[in-house]
């Protein structure tokens, strides 16, 4: 078993007590999303469909063979990633960009060892706990919290400076480079260079060039700290620490407040949803609540799935009545939305079930690029969210401050009462 796999299986969200229990059966706890009307008439009339050099897959047997197959699909992202990361051709390549096996192996033992799992009790649950609520108990006397824009994007901004060690000087400034960033390297294909990007970019690596100048290579207290004795003993390059810091801020930052923002808004459009991840906050009860929030997550989120670039001719659905040949060149969605809601695979698709198997979930992703920082962001979101979930009149403020508010598809704002 390779290194990914033993690490997917110890990190895996899914994989404790609350796993594979009873599923309800109310009709209280069951939602059909919009989005789900279309790709159920998919699912069963055009599983594959292809069209103008693009092909959706939508099954999940299908969805997760495309992923299983880095040879053949590749990330589109790769080389501005790389490029990004130097600010110049041919730059360094991150985790996320690379789909050979053994050096995405290689680099995923690197990554682990500076973002290890061990250090999530004390310094991203507890950290993220306090300040959650300290930031929710501030706005108590008003009554009422902006929960994106106060909170959901602060948090990891937090864990940025406080774990990470990177210093950030204007937050609303670095929010803004990294959802841009992100939104540039993970949207649909082609993925070309843009003049705003690369200065958003640049500001990216101004404050990670600075964070590594300044951090003490003795000492290990932050990440940065850690990677930084590896560029004094010759292990990594400044380069390669960059590229490792910006990835995984490009990587946590956006994404996470794209999850929490989902979170946040599907909990407070669906009151069965919201009483199970109350119930489970107010019992103390994290592994409960994860559960509850992610499984929240499936019904809503934080995109379609993620696309990729065929490098050559290769038959999905092989054998199949379904089966459909891709051609190289053309742009791929893997629906991972789509293949949550499958059932051929996954029981009872449109209940709300916390702790379904986790063969029922693609919220992190399948295969070589499951998420490289899923521990972390299992834990700090739901810390984040309990913060709210044990405020007594949490709810959704009426008229338009209550409803979400996006920019580029990423959260901005949207005004909870407390």
């Amino acid at each position: 078993m390779s290194y990914l796999h033993t690490w997917i299986k110890s990190a895996n969200p899914a994989s404790n007590r609350h796993e594979k229990r009873a599923v309800v059966s109310s009709n209280a706890d069951t939602y059909i999303p919009p989005l789900q009307l279309l790709f159920g008439f998919l699912r069963v009339v055009w599983p594959i469909p292809r069209l103008f050099g693009w092909a959706i897959v939508t099954r999940y047997s299908d969805v997760e063979e495309l992923l299983a197959r880095p040879d053949v699909f590749k990330v589109p992202f790769d080389k501005e990633l790389a490029r990004l990361n130097d600010g110049a051709e041919p730059g360094t390549p991150f985790i996320l960009g690379i789909d050979d096996p053994q050096t995405h192996d290689a680099q995923l033992k690197l990554v682990m060892a500076a973002f290890p799992r061990q250090d999530v009790a004390n310094r991203i649950t507890n950290p993220v706990r306090h300040d959650a609520m300290t930031i929710v108990a501030a706005a108590a006397s008003t009554r009422r919290i902006d929960a994106i824009k106060d909170l959901i994007i602060q948090i990891p901004i937090n864990i940025c400076i406080q774990y990470y060690g990177v210093a950030v000087p204007d937050r609303t400034r670095f929010w803004d480079a990294a959802r841009e960033v992100s939104g540039h390297l993970f949207g649909p294909p082609p993925i070309v260079p843009k003049k705003d990007i690369d200065v958003h970019a640049d500001c990216l690596r101004r404050v990670v060039d600075t964070a590594i100048a300044n951090a003490d290579p003795g000492g290990n207290s932050t990440v940065t700290e850690g990677l930084a004795a590896l560029i004094t003993q010759g292990r990594l390059s400044h380069a390669q620490v960059r590229a490792f810091l910006m990835g995984m801020i490009v990587g946590f930052v956006p994404t996470n407040t794209m999850a929490g923002g989902h979170i946040l808004d599907t909990l407070l459009s669906r009151p069965f949803f919201l009483a199970a991840a109350r119930s489970a906050a107010e019992a103390g009860d994290d592994d409960l609540l994860a559960h509850c929030l992610f499984e929240a997550l499936r019904f809503d989120p934080i995109n379609p799935g993620p696309f990729r670039l065929c490098a050559k001719d290769h038959i999905i659905a092989a054998g199949t009545n379904r089966a459909k040949r891709i051609k190289a060149g053309t742009k791929v969605l893997a629906s991972t939305m789509s293949a949550m809601f499958d059932s051929d695979v996954v029981e009872k698709p449109f209940h709300f079930v916390p702790g379904r198997p986790a063969s029922g979930l693609m919220n992190f992703g399948v295969g070589m690029h499951w998420c490289v920082g899923a521990f972390i962001a299992q834990a700090q979101l739901t810390q984040t969210m309990k913060a709210l979930l044990l405020r007594p009149d949490f709810a959704r403020l009426r008229g338009r401050a209550g409803r979400l508010k996006c920019v580029g598809g990423f959260p901005a704002s949207m005004t909870v009462k407390i």
